[in-house]
């Protein structure tokens, strides 16, 4: 029998001092951070686990944001716990009595660990990567080569680094983000949003966050708004201006930072999260910052009826929104085919190792992205058995694909193909990061069809986003042919796909 119980309680400062020193380097857990979201008005919450003599085990703090329709919790920072945790079903029926709508799952200074199950009808997953600097031994010595000189360049220019909380230094701090994400959105980067500027407000009135600015001449070039906690750091935003870029002012603002937190004792520095393989990530990663892969998640837990009315209501009050509405839940694929027997046995690859995996090999990869994971897993419970076949590169996995029979293709949504009892299909084909470029795709695809051959099927589809280049280059590179394209809506309101294929 367990001994743990779900903990749902409104917050209070002697609570949350406890939480606190169960995670002293998550900012997303201090007093001050609980302070900062109480000044914005937001009722705030402690969920977590608690042993039998009522200790916090694991905790986070959430917070309400409630509008007509719709109420939403948010928590910034899961705790780390696993997909079959108690926690997730203590939330679940936290929601229900709280009469939650929506859930924003964030994991902003989470731990590595976190899984998030499905939950709600609507469940968005995404994947996350945040970038840690261990602050123990801190030194320029592991930092990039263009990182070193553009420290140097700052320091030989006489730049200075000032921390305050002032309102002027905010609004200067607001004006330099907004110029960083101009940039980035101009390179075709997708950026989101900045966010209020209220928030960042009470970050400094209650002293959950402090600015540090690098000053040259007299003029701020660039800014950090950093969160802290007792034992840890977390880089919450930022904004360098064009002039701050070409000085190395942002190299210079970090570094500086991170040997002043090393200094007086912070044992982490959280540099925060960018999509992998981006300008950004390169840009952490350059401060010898390790990277730590998490999932991220937005729910709707709320009626059906009460989601369709609110998406009705908008599309009636603001009729431009039907257009956008469908564009932007538009989507087009690129449909590919290929005859089995026209395929050759496939040849034999130094290192690399073909074979199916098992209901049980799936659930237990050994991959350091939990999200890859989690969608191999939700794969398996859509298609009702394991249709998967893995790619080992020197013992380690670095590819898996699907092959779908017919029973299983009508249950892919959305449903794009009509398969005949001979004809199968490749899918959710994906390569993880560090085995790009290596042959896994093709190998993995040839040894497909061959599996296919064997089991009597004559014709396998694939299929791809039409803005994957490198999916379609790496099909195509296997031989299967372009038959055509499918064209996919999904209707506001009802949330149906309706799907058109248009053959060549």
């Amino acid at each position: 029998m367990r001994d743990d119980q779900f903990l749902a309680v409104p917050a209070q400062k002697e609570l949350v001092a406890k939480l606190s020193d169960r995670t002293p380097a998550n900012p997303f857990a201090s007093c001050s951070y609980f302070e900062s979201i109480n000044e914005t008005g937001s009722p705030v919450w402690v969920l977590g686990l608690t042993d039998h003599t009522g200790g916090i085990l694991c905790g986070c703090l959430a917070h309400f944001e409630s509008g007509r329709l719709h109420r939403t919790l948010e928590i910034p920072s899961l705790p780390s716990v696993g997909e079959d945790s108690l926690f997730w079903a203590g939330l679940r029926e936290f929601c229900k009595d709280r009469r939650v709508t929506k859930l924003e799952l964030g994991t902003f200074g989470s731990s590595p660990g976190v899984e998030i199950p499905s939950l709600g009808v609507q469940c968005s997953r995404r994947s996350r990567c945040e970038f840690i600097l261990h602050l123990a031994g801190y030194a320029a010595t592991q930092l990039s080569s263009n990182h070193k000189r553009n420290v140097q360049k700052a320091q030989k220019a006489g730049m200075t680094v000032k921390w305050g909380r002032s309102v002027e230094a905010a609004q200067t701090h607001h004006a330099l983000m907004n110029q960083s994400f101009e940039r980035r959105r101009l390179r075709g980067e997708h950026v989101g949003s900045i966010g209020p500027r209220e928030q960042h407000l009470a970050f400094l009135k209650c002293g959950a966050g402090e600015l540090c600015q690098a000053i040259l001449d007299g003029s701020v070039l660039s800014s950090i708004l950093v969160l802290r906690a007792p034992q840890g750091a977390y880089y919450q935003s930022a904004g360098t201006s064009p002039e701050g870029m070409s000085k190395g002012a942002a190299q210079f603002l970090i570094h500086s930072v991170a040997s002043q937190l090393s200094d007086i004792g912070l044992e982490v520095f959280n540099l925060g999260g960018a999509e992998e393989e981006s300008g950004l990530a390169r840009f952490k990663e350059g401060f010898g910052a390790w990277k730590v892969h998490l999932p991220a998640a937005s729910c709707y837990v709320g009626s059906s009826w009460r989601r369709w009315l609110g998406e009705l209501l908008t599309l009636i009050r603001h009729p431009g929104e039907l257009q956008r509405a469908i564009t932007q839940r538009s989507s087009r694929m690129i449909v590919y085919a290929a005859l089995v027997d026209e395929f050759h046995p496939p040849e034999s690859q130094v290192g690399m190792v073909f074979c199916k995996l098992t209901a049980e090999e799936l659930s237990t990869l050994s991959v350091e992205d939990p999200s890859f994971n989690t969608r191999q897993i939700e794969r398996l419970h859509r298609f009702g058995a394991s249709y998967a076949y893995a790619v080992f590169v020197e013992g380690r996995i670095a590819h898996v694909s699907w092959l779908l029979p017919p029973a299983a293709i009508h249950k892919d949504v959305p449903r794009v193909l009509r398969a005949r009892s001979d004809e199968a299909e490749i899918t959710c084909s994906e390569t993880l990061p560090e085995f790009r470029g290596r042959g896994a795709y093709r190998f993995a695809i040839h040894n497909l069809l061959d599996v296919a051959r064997k089991q009597g099927v004559r014709r396998v589809f694939m299929k791809t986003a039409a803005d994957n280049k490198p999916s379609q280059s790496g099909i195509e590179k296997a031989g299967l042919k372009r038959i055509g394209s499918a064209t996919i809506v999904v209707l506001p309101v009802t949330q149906r796909h309706l799907c058109w294929l248009t053959l060549n």
